[in-house]
């Protein structure tokens, strides 16, 4: 039996992207492209999710169970942390290994269930129009800067374990978590958080801390309560802060861009057009 951390240590060639240095907190992402090959029984300590970009047919042997399937571009699999027989693939694969830390995704359903137990489901192969989607996305950002960074990261990693908590763990609670709006003076709170703090990175855990809730139950309660995700709300507040700053002022766009805490100004001209219509220079000039 093989042991690793990450079932890709047991491929033979490296990572083509990668997001090993963002060190996102519960999740890894990785693609690879593998010549038609196998894998040995192993055990793996980390939860992965399995996102093919291009069909090949696949089989694995689990104890005294063949499983076989074709998987076409955007299907999945969900193997939780354990131990797997052996595998192959049969044709040239190009897959998306998502690693999920099974500490971080359990703590993550219990910060707003009373849980009994937890446990992820094992799925071969399944078809979710989120995940690939989900998985994508964070190579993505892997890869590149966004307009609120960490904060963008994080909304998509968090979403990421949402899904996989809602739709493919089974567990027992003992209470269900509170389903109520933000107070208004909550939210006056973040409002006056972004407005004193507008140019430092914004993290979901700053803004759960102003509500006194976990990460989970704040971005639940936020999105009940303001038809928005904390990521949208903040961005959304930013133009509108940008806006105002455009009208007002002769102020140059790049000064802008640093008072709001955008990555560069070209990441804030990108993200100002697709809100307004036109770039900030454009927009300040009309």
């Amino acid at each position: 039996m093989n042991y690793s951390t990450y079932t890709s240590e047991l491929y033979t060639q490296p990572a083509l992207q990668t997001s090993d240095a963002q060190k996102w907190p519960g999740v890894r992402v990785e693609r690879y492209q593998l010549a038609p090959g196998g894998m040995p029984a192993h055990f793996h300590g980390q939860h992965l999710l399995l996102v093919h970009q291009a069909a090949v047919h696949s089989h694995r042997l689990q104890g005294s169970r063949v499983e076989e399937g074709l998987f076409r571009d955007g299907d999945a699999g969900l193997y939780p942390a354990g131990e797997y027989g052996p595998s192959a693939w049969d044709e040239p694969a190009d897959i998306i290994n998502v690693h999920i830390d099974p500490e971080w995704l359990e703590t993550l359903a219990r910060q707003s269930l009373d849980l009994v137990q937890f446990n992820l489901r094992e799925r071969f192969q399944f078809e979710d129009a989120l995940l690939p989607h989900v998985g994508r996305q964070l190579l993505a950002a892997a890869g590149k800067e966004h307009a609120l960074g960490q904060l963008y990261a994080e909304s998509l990693v968090n979403t990421l374990g949402y899904h996989l908590i809602e739709f493919h763990a089974t567990f027992e609670r003992r209470i269900a978590g509170a389903g109520a709006q933000l107070p208004a003076a909550v939210i006056a709170r973040i409002d006056a958080y972004l407005e004193a703090y507008a140019e430092q990175p914004i993290t979901l855990a700053a803004l759960a801390d102003l509500a006194n809730l976990s990460v989970f139950h704040f971005a639940r309660r936020f999105k009940l309560t303001t038809g928005r995700s904390p990521y949208q709300y903040v961005l959304d507040w930013k133009i509108k802060r940008a806006r105002h700053l455009l009208r007002t002022g002769d102020l140059p766009v790049a000064a802008i861009s640093d008072a709001l805490g955008f990555a560069s100004p070209a990441h804030f001209s990108a993200a100002f057009k697709r809100a307004v219509g036109e770039t900030p220079r454009e927009f300040q000039r009309g």
